[in-house]
């Protein structure tokens, strides 16, 4: 069973029980999120916005998907989530879709909060209660999940498709993935943001990978460059994986950054 609704504050405006897609015709309200409940858990193929690419994620029972609005939107195209008329898509993932070779880390529905799907990301990197967070899109235009919604322009900070992960001058800072189960991991790629000479870059960082029966570290050696950076890994049952220890260059910028991480393998 998989029942797909629209709600606000836990009262359903819609809802699509036993079908592959809803259709919600109104345009969306502040405080409107979309939901996919599911009677199994499993891989499923979603696509909760028709602007957007769909994704493969877990479901473990209830995952959820509030509406951007304000300073959150800028990790997203200016037409998603507009208008009228949204089709909002689930169905059960085949076989093959799953255990094919992927980017494991892809999901451009994630959120800060936890959604109810993996892969889930998250950063201890907060941007407190300020005027200017309430005027500027910091903490939607530098959020975690803009490095693995799919969208990788790397030349510059500024509005979408310009989005990326910001450390707000954290010496600490660190990203934590959640992966989908059991993976094996090939390969992981960081492209970072290279909008030189405004920002600088990290020289190095520590991989970790951690699942049941798996504990790894790795430290990589990163080049300055808005080109996609390719790690060789060749590790199964990883769950989890943690990029921090971050090396800032010896520049005058303060602002390193990552416009997309991608986690190969099955």
């Amino acid at each position: 069973m998989i029942r797909i609704t629209v709600q606000n504050g836990g009262v359903v405006k819609a809802s699509s029980e036993n079908a592959e897609h809803l259709v919600y015709a109104p345009k969306y309200r502040k405080g409107d999120e979309i939901c996919v409940e599911v009677s199994e858990p499993g891989f499923y193929k979603i696509r909760l916005e028709d602007t957007m690419l769909p994704a493969l994620v877990y479901i473990e029972g209830k995952a959820r998907f509030p509406i951007p609005f304000g300073v959150l939107r800028a990790g997203y195209s200016p037409r998603s989530f507009l208008g009228e008329r949204h089709l909002i898509e689930a169905k059960p993932a085949g076989a093959e879709e799953v255990h094919r070779t992927r980017d494991l880390a892809f999901n451009p529905y994630d959120t800060e909060a936890e959604t109810g799907m993996k892969p889930h990301i998250s950063t201890n990197v907060r941007y407190p209660q300020s005027l200017r967070n309430r005027i500027f899109p910091d903490i939607g235009l530098f959020a975690a999940r803009n490095v693995i919604d799919g969208i990788c322009a790397s030349e510059s900070h500024r509005l979408y498709p310009h989005h990326s992960w910001g450390i707000n001058r954290m010496a600490d800072a660190y990203l934590e993935l959640e992966l989908p189960g059991n993976c094996e991991v090939d390969e992981v790629i960081l492209t970072l943001r290279a909008e030189f000479p405004h920002d600088t870059y990290w020289t190095q960082a520590l991989l970790e990978f951690s699942g049941p029966e798996c504990h790894e570290e790795k430290i990589i050696r990163l080049e300055k460059t808005g080109e996609e950076q390719h790690f060789a890994i060749g590790l199964k049952g990883v769950t989890k994986v943690v990029l921090k220890d971050l090396k800032k260059a010896d520049e005058p910028s303060e602002f390193p950054a990552l416009s997309q991480l991608q986690i190969i393998g099955r």
